[in-house]
C-alpha cells in the first residue's frame, strides 16, 4: 500500500520541473508580444489603402494563436495541483496571468486592426 507522502514528487523535483517551465513559458511569451508587436507595426502608418488591404476584417486564427498560450497554461497549472507540486503550480499560474493579460491585449489589437 503506498502513502500519500510516497505519491507525491520530492521539493527538489518539483524546483526543477518549475525552473524548466519558467525558461519555456518565458520564451513562448517572448514569442507572442514578438508577434503582438510585429503586427501592431505592420498596420501601423501608411500602408494599404482601405480598398486594397489584402485581409479586411480580423482572422479567427490569429484569435486562436493569441489565446493557445493561456490554454495551456491553465491546463498545465491544473495538472501539476493535480501532482501536487505547489512550486510549479504558483510558476505557472504566474505565468497564466501574464499569458491572459497578452492574449487580452492581442485581441484588443486584432479588432482595432479589423
Amino acid at each position: 500500500m503506498t502513502s500519500a507522502r510516497s505519491a507525491r514528487p520530492s521539493r527538489l523535483t518539483d524546483i526543477v520541473v518549475a525552473l524548466l517551465l519558467a525558461v519555456a513559458d518565458a520564451l513562448a511569451l517572448a514569442g507572442i508580444g514578438l508577434i503582438m508587436a510585429l503586427g501592431g507595426m505592420a498596420s501601423m502608418g501608411d500602408g494599404w489603402p482601405e480598398a486594397q488591404r489584402p485581409h479586411p476584417g480580423f482572422s479567427f486564427s490569429g484569435l486562436a494563436l493569441a489565446w493557445t498560450i493561456p490554454a495551456a497554461l491553465a491546463l498545465s497549472t491544473f495538472v501539476h495541483a493535480s501532482l501536487r507540486m505547489p512550486v510549479t503550480a504558483v510558476v505557472q499560474g504566474l505565468f497564466l496571468i501574464v499569458g491572459i493579460v497578452l492574449a487580452l491585449a492581442e485581441t484588443y489589437m486584432l479588432v482595432a486592426i479589423a
